[in-house]
């Protein structure tokens, strides 16, 4: 999947409401606390949520996408960067740890 097949759907996402970075991040978050709520409810009750937390996750890709485009962020190359950097510290840690082991 690529992040760039989505501009015609943001541009339509964007007119839906606010138009700033302050908007789509409290947006954002509150979409975020909306799908912790639905994994809440399924972990109390043991409610199925599929459906509407697919719909919760489709509004914060959304949300975040549109912060990201906003500060003209090259999302997938953030997503690889923020990789490479969790491996090195992984590597790090284990590196570290054989060190107190020896």
């Amino acid at each position: 999947m690529k992040i760039d097949n989505f501009k015609e759907i943001l541009s339509k996402i964007e007119n839906y409401g606010g138009n700033s970075p302050s908007y789509w991040g409290n947006a954002l978050a509150g979409e975020v606390g909306e799908a912790c709520n639905l994994i809440k409810k399924y972990e109390r009750d043991g409610k199925d949520i599929t459906e509407e937390l697919g719909l919760e996750l489709a509004d914060i890709f959304n949300y975040l996408v549109l912060t990201a485009r906003y500060f003209y962020i090259d999302l997938e190359k953030a997503i690889f960067d923020k990789l490479e950097i969790l491996e090195k510290r992984k590597k790090q840690r284990k590196e570290k740890l054989k060190e107190l082991l020896i």
